[in-house]
């Protein structure tokens, strides 16, 4: 009898090499048929078959994004899938940028920033609205009539008068009929396995529900800001999907441009710096819109800290590469941005961690769907929420921030937003709005594709002629 895991070769010849002489061993140069055993059962690995980390985060989008994206849905699957595209942020700290500038043209592509200057003139004419931008000193608490919160000790005096007037009125009825069980009290319908428990809570950690909401948020609008004079990149025309070559010192003495996602540019022109502006970037690093910021040369007072040693190392590497010497106004620093409470910036920029819905659909290193990360994804909206609120901390009454994420989770954008608009409201005395920015959809309608169903910010859409984003940004301003 042979073994149940044996192979019986059917077939075969005696070879002429010694090693290969015993009819067990099939020669190297002769086709060998087997007979499988019956009976025989494969032996699975135990983690055979499982799925990769990307075809579970798209299975994941699959269930929570297409309900909210519906028909659009489609195309931005494919976009996300697809190769994404980028722009070439301009350095103007190179000392030949104007070589540069031309070389970039000579590639086909535009610089993005002078459509966009020639199509916010039209929206203000077509709008009737005026250039002036508004000053942060105006007196918005006189025109924004907040609801007064509740006192705690009122909230406290009336749930004891509610409990002694409950104690007097109520009266305990028998149970009247036949014999009575515990079947009476506890009606239970269904018990909940572990798997099923855990599905329900990445649904709720997954999905907004703004019906369920009470605390007022108000959205305001403001004269659409002056778009950033020095700060220049340059994009391929819709549906052209051409690379940009690689940067190097070609000309001047630092790399003349920064590849990048054209709509990561959007938080920092959100932000509208202006000279003496005191900035904090809350989760600096690796250090792209940092950069940006800087290409605006409004920063006189910039302040960059995050909580990875390995991240802000690559901030350090861009800074190097591109500004040469970390410049005297720009100071760097590990800490955790959940922790400050101090307001001392005008402008905060809040670019916080997400799901990455790019990167977690293309590779599978450090993939946030993978199972031992399961509880890190599921605490995201909380970490988000938290960095958001000592953002609008740190930011001094009539300042603004962004906030801005790479996700298209509605949980993660509108609703981090709400939540913690809901925290500041209830355990703080400080009084905040939402900005409106719907001035970028026409502004930058020939770059990019815009959600049109969002409630507090902007979402960035990728198509395949398009294929920039996701981007979300909402910005909110403090007012006591």
């Amino acid at each position: 009898m042979f073994p149940l895991y044996m192979r019986i070769i059917s077939t075969g010849t005696v070879c002429t090499y010694a090693r290969y002489s015993c009819l067990c061993l099939p020669c190297p140069c002769k086709q060998v048929d087997y007979i499988q055993r019956r009976g025989y059962k494969k032996k699975w690995a135990k983690n055979e078959g499982s799925k990769p980390h990307t075809v579970h985060a798209l299975n994941h989008m699959e269930a929570f994004y297409k309900p909210v994206f519906k028909e659009r849905w489609p195309s931005i699957r494919i976009s996300l899938l697809t190769t994404s595209k980028y722009c070439a942020l301009l350095n103007n700290y190179n000392s030949e940028n104007e070589k540069v500038e031309k070389y970039l043209t000579d590639l086909g592509t535009y610089n993005a920033m002078e459509k966009a200057k020639l199509a916010r003139a039209k929206y203000l004419e077509k709008e009737n609205q005026q250039t002036v931008t508004e000053q942060s000193s105006l007196p918005l608490e006189s025109l924004i009539d907040f609801p007064k919160r509740p006192s705690h000790s009122e909230v406290d005096e009336n749930d004891d008068v509610n409990d002694d007037d409950e104690d007097v009125k109520e009266e305990i009825q028998p149970v009247v009929g036949k014999n009575t069980s515990l079947y009476d009290f506890i009606p239970t319908k269904r018990v909940y396995t572990d798997k099923e428990l855990l599905q329900q809570h990445i649904a709720r950690v997954a999905t907004f529900d703004d019906s369920l909401l009470e605390v007022p948020v108000k959205v305001i609008q403001e004269q659409v800001p002056e778009l950033p004079e020095d700060l220049k990149f340059f994009v391929y025309p819709k549906g052209d999907i051409s690379k940009f070559p690689n940067p190097k010192m070609k000309h001047g003495n630092l790399l003349g441009y920064y590849m990048m996602d054209a709509a990561s540019l959007l938080p920092v022109i959100a932000l509208d710096l202006q000279e003496n502006d005191s900035v904090l970037d809350l989760c600096a690093a690796p250090g792209g819109k940092t950069l940006a910021m800087l290409q605006t040369l409004k920063t006189e007072n910039l302040t960059c800290i995050d909580e990875s040693w390995s991240r802000l190392s690559r901030l350090k590497d861009i800074s190097k590469w591109y500004i040469g010497e970390t410049p005297s106004s720009m100071s760097v620093s590990k800490t955790d941005g959940k922790l400050l409470e101090d307001p001392f910036y005008n402008k905060v920029l809040v670019d916080v961690p997400c799901n990455t819905d790019r990167h977690v659909l293309i590779s599978e290193d450090n993939n946030l769907f993978k199972p031992g990360r399961m509880e890190e994804r599921l605490e995201l909206p909380t970490e988000q929420m938290e960095l958001l609120v000592a953002g609008i901390k740190s930011c001094k009454p009539g300042g603004t921030v962004v906030y801005s994420t790479c996700t298209l989770s509605p949980a993660q954008n509108d609703g981090v937003v709400h939540a913690a608009m809901d925290h500041l409201w209830k355990e703080t005395d400080i009084d905040t709005v939402v900005i409106d920015i719907s001035y970028l959809r026409p502004i930058f309608r020939d770059i990019f594709t815009f959600f049109p169903k969002t409630k507090y910010g902007q979402l960035v859409l990728p198509t395949l002629s398009s294929n920039f984003g996701p981007m979300y940004i909402c910005k909110i301003k403090r007012i006591r």
